[in-house]
């Protein structure tokens, strides 16, 4: 198959049936600032895309929520060079255990990732707003265009996530 083929293929794969498994990422809400404390509400949420201040679960009566950690895994629909965005103040992306985004991360900086390959993925927020501010895990693609990472390229940590089809 010709380089072309198979790039026109990965394109056409990024989110079909056949890789829809993901179901989001563990979230871990503190009531401390810095992750402080032992959290206080553990839920999967689909996305991180947030606009405005983080609200506790309905019915939930926990302290107001002050950080957050949302912890997987992550799947590459394409291989390339992927630029994550932090947004947020107080916001900071891991991929691979290394920070590639936000607080702590060298500006612009590219993370070349393996189509179908799942890699540990970390976004932590270490002092919510309080007032509207945009929390997002985003990505800008090897392909140039820039969204939130969808649902089903994402997987919470204690998931067991199939091998990539050969």
């Amino acid at each position: 198959m010709s380089a072309e083929l198979l790039r026109a293929a990965e394109r056409a794969d990024i989110c079909t049936a056949a890789n829809a498994v993901g179901t989001g990422l563990r979230a871990e809400y503190f009531s401390g600032t810095d992750l402080r404390g032992t959290a206080q509400v553990v839920r999967v949420d689909e996305v991180v895309d947030f606009d405005g201040a983080v609200q506790w679960p309905a019915g939930t009566s926990a302290p107001a929520a002050a950080s957050v950690r949302w912890s997987g895994w992550i799947k590459a629909p394409l291989s390339g060079k992927y630029r994550f965005h932090a947004d947020a103040p107080h916001m900071r992306v891991l991929v691979a255990r290394k920070v590639v985004a936000g607080e702590g991360a060298t500006a612009g900086e590219l993370v070349e990732l393996a189509a179908g390959r799942f890699y540990p993925v970390e976004v932590v927020v270490s002092q919510l707003p309080t007032a509207d501010q945009r929390i997002r895990l985003e990505w800008t693609a090897p392909h140039g265009a820039r969204y939130v990472v969808p649902k089903a390229l994402l997987n919470p940590p204690t998931e067991t996530v199939a091998a990539p089809r050969v």
